[in-house]
């Protein structure tokens, strides 16, 4: 992590924290639970924005710990989690060829699909989508949305000092396979919206 993307990242922390103390405020001379559902959903981001960021700040690279894991299982509780607090439908749709496992840090893969995620859930109109299939000799998780596309999502909190996407292409490159590394790749869908595409090799 370099020292800009250190700073604007404890800005972003700092801001998204005052945030919260300002919800809190009103919560306590007008309890509602529509507020106390947005503050909640606001300690989330906030501590998912942490982590990633104290993810980051450890050290220059990451380090997979590879397991045989169930690309399934792994896309079904982040879509549980996510659909808990979002406004909109998240489902799960794995390809044919998609194999019952996969070698993978399930816990560094989480925090990426888990930033991909909020990002996806906050701009999309009404649905977002997990996906996964594969590529070539590469495992391809994805995140899709219906919303305005990346243009638009790039001003958003989740993205918006580059700290979601550094951490999502640390976990990719953290994955290595025989020489090669994962990547990130996101971009506009034709039909409208955006995706997220973490590569595993």
């Amino acid at each position: 992590m370099t020292p800009e993307l250190a700073a604007l990242a404890v800005h972003d922390l700092k801001n998204a924290l005052g945030v919260l103390d300002g919800q809190l405020e009103a919560l306590e001379s007008d309890p509602s639970p529509a507020q106390a559902r947005a503050a909640r959903q606001h300690c989330a981001h906030l501590r998912r924005e942490l982590v990633a960021f104290l993810t980051l700040y450890r050290g220059e690279a990451l380090r997979a710990v590879v397991d045989d894991e169930s690309p399934r299982s792994v896309l079904e509780a982040a879509q549980r989690q996510a659909q808990a607090a979002a406004k909109v439908t998240v489902e799960v749709v794995l390809a044919a060829e998609v194999p019952a496992f996969w070698y993978f840090d399930a816990r560094l893969v989480r925090l990426a699909l888990d930033a991909a995620l909020h990002n996806a859930c906050r701009y999309a109109r009404t649905r977002v989508t997990l996906g996964a299939t594969l590529r070539g000799a590469d495992l391809v998780l994805s995140v899709d949305d219906d919303g305005p596309g990346l243009a638009a999502e790039a001003t958003g909190d989740a993205w918006s000092t580059g700290l979601g996407t550094e951490l999502c292409r640390a976990v990719a490159r953290a994955h290595e396979l025989q020489g090669r590394t994962g990547e990130v790749r996101l971009f506009d869908l034709a039909g409208g919206g955006a995706r997220f595409e973490l590569l595993l090799p």
